[in-house]
């Protein structure tokens, strides 16, 4: 929660002088609502900003991963190519401290080994300004200790009932809002009224993993053989949105698509998921993972277990996405909790 030298104060009127200062330099993408749902879009002016208290639909992942992106130019006749890197100054607004948490995981994964010169790029040129947000049935970011967020962004705004107590976190922010807002120390009346806000959102989480995130890489990994991979394996249809509305689902298909001409083409990277029966399928149709069962156990196992000793984190945020995406109302919490009663009662 920190204490009041932490915060300054942002008026409403001061904070669209900064939006308004940020699109001047920036392409800025927000929250809006679209089709009655909290969303990401590109705004062109501070009153299209909803700052919404529940996740959006998707994530911001797609303005650093493109669900669809050309990574270079080929010519077959001369053999000859470019490598392709689109990528503009932008400013994110309006990111909860989940999807903070997360693209902090795929700055990891992105740069680790040979690092991603696209999505790097695209990175290096983003402005987050993260927000706060009210825990619905599904959000249980708070039991695996994403609840806050104390970095990855570069300025973060806490909501009052007029304006806005901010924090700061890197230069770059610091910069931009001297730059484009005027900012004061809080009152004791603002402050006292952050501290109850916090406390509300603090006891309003439903959701919960009922096992120390510690201790969930070695649940799952004892929880092979369960039955509750049949039972989910069994209703699941396979359409791999629980990987499209992850944060830190990362996986892709890179295919090159050669004109009609067959001269030109692109080579061309897709997002792809481990629920989709081709994902695994290799050369003479052999699938290692054949069964629905089998592809959910893995993709379960990717965010509580496999990426836990490469990066020394869950790669589960708890935004809740995969939950209220999916058609069939298969819940991480409830499988995860049920693996760890199994677990318990060995």
């Amino acid at each position: 929660m920190g204490n009041v030298n932490d915060f300054k104060f942002l008026s409403e009127r001061g904070f669209q002088g900064l939006v308004k200062g940020l699109l001047k330099e920036l392409k800025v993408y927000g929250t809006i609502v679209k089709d009655g749902f909290p969303a990401f879009g590109e705004i062109s002016a501070p009153e299209e900003l909803v700052l919404s208290s529940t996740p959006t639909h998707l994530s911001a992942k797609e303005f650093f991963f493109p669900q669809r992106e050309v990574l270079l130019k080929f010519n077959i006749k001369t053999a000859a190519f470019s490598p392709v890197i689109e990528s503009v100054d932008q400013a994110i607004i309006g990111m909860h401290p989940c999807d903070i948490r997360a693209l902090s995981l795929m700055d990891r994964v992105f740069a680790a080994g040979t690092p991603d010169p696209n999505y790097l790029s695209r990175r290096s040129k983003t402005l987050i300004i993260g927000s706060d947000c009210m825990p619905d049935d599904y959000c249980f970011c708070k039991s695996l200790g994403n609840s806050e967020a104390e970095s990855g962004f570069d300025i973060f705004l806490h909501a009052l009932g007029k304006g806005f107590l901010v924090r700061t976190g890197s230069d770059k922010g610091r910069a931009a809002l001297l730059k484009y807002a005027k900012l004061r120390a809080p009152s004791t009346k603002e402050f006292r009224e952050f501290q109850g806000l916090c406390l509300k959102r603090d006891s309003s989480f439903k959701a919960k993993v009922d096992a120390p995130p510690a201790e969930l890489p070695s649940i799952y990994a004892k929880s092979d053989e369960s039955k509750v991979w049949q039972k989910i394996g069994a209703i699941c249809t396979g359409c791999g949105s629980c990987n499209n509305v992850c944060p830190t689902c990362y996986c892709f298909d890179v295919k090159d698509e050669v004109k009609a001409s067959l001269a030109e083409g692109e080579r061309v990277r897709n997002w792809d998921g481990c629920t989709l029966e081709d994902f695994a399928k290799v050369a003479g149709g052999h699938n290692f993972r054949k069964t629905r069962a089998e592809r959910l156990r893995h993709r379960f196992n990717r965010k509580f277990r496999y990426l836990s000793s490469t990066f020394d984190s869950l790669f589960c945020v708890g935004c809740g996405r995969c939950s209220r995406a999916c058609l069939v109302k298969i819940n991480i919490v409830e499988v995860t909790n049920e693996l760890v009663s199994e677990c318990h009662n060995k």
